[in-house]
């Protein structure tokens, strides 16, 4: 998935006298001080009879990695508005695989915590940019291990190592996704004790069951949906997205607020009533 290039760049320098004769080099070397490599050649020139070595200094520089753009889905199958453009793939395979099933896509501990992150990291942002960036995080936040993070991210030296990795450059979002790791682990260590593990399923999605909505007969539930699928109502949050951000807040979480916890609920299928597939979606249904 990477893909790296490197750039060569050669100085030739001759130095006053064979005293000094290494000067030009060390002064070269402190100018490509973030180079990856710098190595020092020495070659005689048969010109100059008697003359110091000329000095051929290599510069090796790499460059940052790149993901690659991945491929267009080009399925001819109708989506919610914002996954159907088939320029942003990454969309259309979340939006397939992932968003707003009910049950649940995956309910463990670590992917519920993953996904914490990612809707805290999207605040100002569009979600494309954040799903660009998932393979980022995953490498700087060790998989989401949420034990991990509590345990080894607890300094200012660690919110600056994050900085330099592919992840959204935001230090209020760096500094929530520490307190929140420590904050995620502490709850189900402390309510759920048999099922805080990270692959665990019955931990976080058992205390998200209370932030559910009581199922609302078909007829009633498909008459809802008519009469807003004809205001073009759409929702960002719900008495229980406020409850939810209300609870973490007090337990001290950061970036929960109501429009993310709206979010969050249905993108991890818990809330799948007041928002789903549009209409014209392959993935639409009336039940």
């Amino acid at each position: 998935m990477s893909r790296r290039s490197t750039r060569i760049a050669t100085a030739l320098v001759k130095p006053a006298s064979p005293a000094t004769n290494l000067a030009p080099a060390a002064a070269l070397k402190t100018k490509v001080e973030k180079s990856t490599s710098v190595s020092v050649k020495r070659e005689k020139n048969p010109d100059d009879d008697g003359a110091s070595p000329a000095i051929t200094v290599v510069v090796k520089k790499q460059r940052v990695k790149k993901e690659p753009a991945p491929e267009p889905i080009g399925d001819g199958l109708t989506r919610c508005v914002w996954a159907d453009s088939s320029k942003y793939p990454l969309l259309q395979q979340y939006h397939d695989n992932e968003w707003c099933i009910p049950g649940g896509f995956n309910r463990t501990n670590r992917y519920l915590f993953e996904m914490l992150i990612l809707e805290g990291a999207q605040a100002g942002l569009s979600w494309s940019t954040v799903l660009h960036k998932r393979e980022a995080y995953r490498d700087a936040y060790d998989n989401f291990d949420y034990n991990l993070i509590a345990d080894t991210y607890k300094s200012p030296s660690s919110n600056e190592r994050l900085m330099q990795t592919g992840i959204v450059k935001n230090r209020l979002k760096v500094e929530a996704s520490m307190v929140n790791a420590r904050l995620f682990r502490d709850l189900l260590n402390n309510e759920y004790p048999d099922q805080a593990k990270l692959e665990d399923e019955n931990g976080f999605w058992q205390f998200l069951q209370q932030y559910k909505k009581p199922e609302t007969p078909l007829k009633e539930r498909q008459k809802k949906r008519r009469e807003k699928e004809a205001s073009g109502e759409y929702i960002t949050r719900s008495e229980i997205s406020d409850r939810l951000s209300e609870d973490l807040k007090k337990r001290g979480f950061k970036f929960v607020g109501t429009t993310i916890m709206h979010a969050y609920l249905v993108a991890v299928g818990i809330e799948t009533e007041d928002l789903r597939h549009s209409k014209l979606c392959y993935r639409y249904s009336d039940e």
